[in-house]
């Protein structure tokens, strides 16, 4: 039996920020029911995960973090005896909990310790305060370094921080800032991922006509992250996260820009702090998905749960399947998304593997081989590795950090020909 990753929704904050399109309800403006919504969350966890072999955990959100102890304690418990009916998981499993800086306490922390969580993912996004309150976020500076130093003391020794680029008002010395301050901090992971404006949040009311940052400004603050990051000892091993090095081993990592010679092999997990639960995702692994909104991928199957929290926990207490949309991948969509995922890594894509897999000769396909007519010498795929934009050896192609730019470009073409 194959491992299995569980994520877990917890669909709370304290306010929605001005740029969150995520499944989530503002407690601060709402009389909500969080004690049935985590009975739901129990009951559609016991539903479906005993018997699997979980391999990792993350509790996303939302704001997991500003559950009440004893609303926290009881999902928690709840999934340490999903992981203990399961012998080959227990302490070794990957378990994650996003926290929001000024929401954690001691006592959280350790009650997160006591019940198997080993990693903590702050939501910090800027270390420039004026950003912070644009995007809406509830915390300062000054509260995400308590809240890190903090986790410190308690014991976590494997954090990642989430910071967001393309901020509008965001300038290079400011990024700088931000990165500088980061770096300082010395996290195990750090997750930068580019603003996008999504439909019905207040951002996009205020910005769809005009985007805040333009996309030359983007690239270069793309640019100036992977530089910093790189320079500081971080591999980037996905488009939009870096790891740090475990000590004592020694991982290749690139400093520029346009040259890609990571060839560590992040799949063994043994070189770096990769996020485990999302290198699942990438592989295309099982995952379980439990509370509204969350997707589940088993065996080429998907679903996604209704986004609706009432009809959710309406559902669940029917004892009826949660999923709005469930979905059997065919050999084509399995094939295009082995491409695109793959291709978010720095592993990128291994042509004999998908061969392998699909029964198809994917280096032709994919090259401009033999089998493949309809793209006459492949002038699309010559052009782009001319270009800078990928590495291709003899059975693996890879992006470097400028094709990771402009991946959903590259992905589309190479999909056509196939």
């Amino acid at each position: 039996m194959g491992s299995t990753g569980l994520y877990v929704h917890a669909p709370f904050c304290v306010r929605k920020c001005n740029y969150c399109d995520f499944c989530s309800v503002g407690i601060r403006d709402n009389d909500f029911d969080i004690s049935r919504m985590v009975d739901c969350l129990i009951k559609e966890l016991n539903n479906s995960c005993f018997g699997e072999r979980i391999s990792t955990v993350f509790i996303g959100g939302g704001t997991p973090s500003i559950l009440p102890v004893e609303q926290i304690e009881r999902l928690l418990i709840a999934i340490r005896g999903v992981l203990d009916s399961d012998h080959d998981s227990g302490n070794d499993c990957e378990f994650t909990i996003e926290c929001n800086p000024g929401t954690v306490d001691e006592d959280k922390l350790r009650l997160y310790k006591e019940y198997g969580v080993n990693r903590i993912s702050f939501g910090l996004q800027s270390a420039n305060d004026n950003e912070l309150r644009m995007l809406g976020r509830i915390h300062t500076y000054e509260e995400f370094l308590e809240s890190y130093r903090l986790a410190r003391r308690v014991g976590f020794d494997n954090i990642n921080i989430d910071i967001i680029t393309a901020v509008p008002g965001q300038t290079k010395d400011s990024l700088s800032h931000t990165l500088d301050e980061v770096i300082k901090l010395e996290p195990e992971h750090i997750s930068a991922y580019s603003l996008i404006i999504e439909e019905g949040t207040p951002f996009y009311d205020k910005y769809r006509d005009a985007p805040p940052i333009d996309e030359e400004t983007d690239r270069s603050f793309f640019e100036m992250t992977h530089g910093r990051l790189t320079e500081a000892g971080y591999v980037h091993y996905e488009v939009s996260n870096y790891a740090k090095q475990v000590k004592n081993k020694t991982v290749e990592s690139d400093k520029t820009i346009d040259v890609c010679k990571n060839e560590c092999n992040l799949n063994k997990h043994d070189q770096a702090f990769v996020c485990k639960h999302n290198l699942n995702y990438w592989n295309r692994g099982n995952y379980i998905g439990i509370g509204p909104a969350a997707s589940s991928h088993m065996d080429g199957v998907r679903k996604t749960n209704t986004n609706d929290l009432y009809k959710y926990m309406d559902y669940i207490e029917r004892e009826q399947d949660p999923a709005d949309e469930t979905e059997k991948l065919d050999a084509t969509q399995q094939l295009t998304e082995a491409i695109y995922l793959g291709l978010r890594t720095a592993d990128g894509i291994s042509f004999d593997e998908l061969s392998r897999e699909f029964g198809e000769n994917i280096r032709d396909l994919i090259t401009g081989g033999s089998n493949n007519d309809s793209y006459t010498n492949n002038n699309t795929y010559k052009k782009l590795s001319e270009d800078g934009y990928f590495i291709c050896d003899d059975d693996r192609i890879r992006l470097t950090p400028s094709g990771w730019w402009i991946s959903d470009t590259i992905v589309s073409e190479l999909i056509k020909m196939i």
